[in-house]
């Protein structure tokens, strides 16, 4: 499985197999840019990360037999959160604080639904089981 396939291609399936360690590289690079990069232009590279991880969990999403479009409710509410972080909106005090809190956990559910569920083993409609 190379780069382009595992975070660039949302065709096709990955397998759980292959899923986690591609997560491990992206959180690993996701807590670089937090903890090493300072400022706003770590905040940006986060937003830039979105990308990857949303195509990584979608090929998992149709290993698993099931549509990418859900994804889009965790998608949306980390791009509020993003702008609410780098202060081009806001919402008010309380949904300031509240949209990046149910953003996390919402994407953690999803991420972890992403682990532990069980990939398909025949080919379904979005292709052969990943190898």
């Amino acid at each position: 499985m190379t780069f382009d396939t595992l975070f660039t291609n949302p065709r096709g399936r990955t397998s759980r197999a292959q899923f986690i360690p591609a997560l491990i590289v992206l959180l690993a690079v996701e807590v670089f840019y937090e903890f090493l990069v300072t400022g706003r232009n770590a905040t940006w590279c986060l937003v830039v990360l979105l990308y990857p991880g949303t195509i990584l969990l979608a090929r998992r999403f149709h290993d698993m037999g099931r549509s990418a479009w859900p994804l889009i409710v965790p998608l949306v509410l980390m791009i509020a959160a993003f702008c609410i972080w780098l202060k081009l909106v806001s919402f008010g005090a309380q949904l300031d604080a509240a949209v990046p809190i149910t953003a996390l956990v919402v994407s953690a559910a999803f991420v972890l639904w992403g682990c532990v569920g069980g990939g398909q083993t025949e080919t379904n409609r979005f292709g052969a089981p990943a190898a």
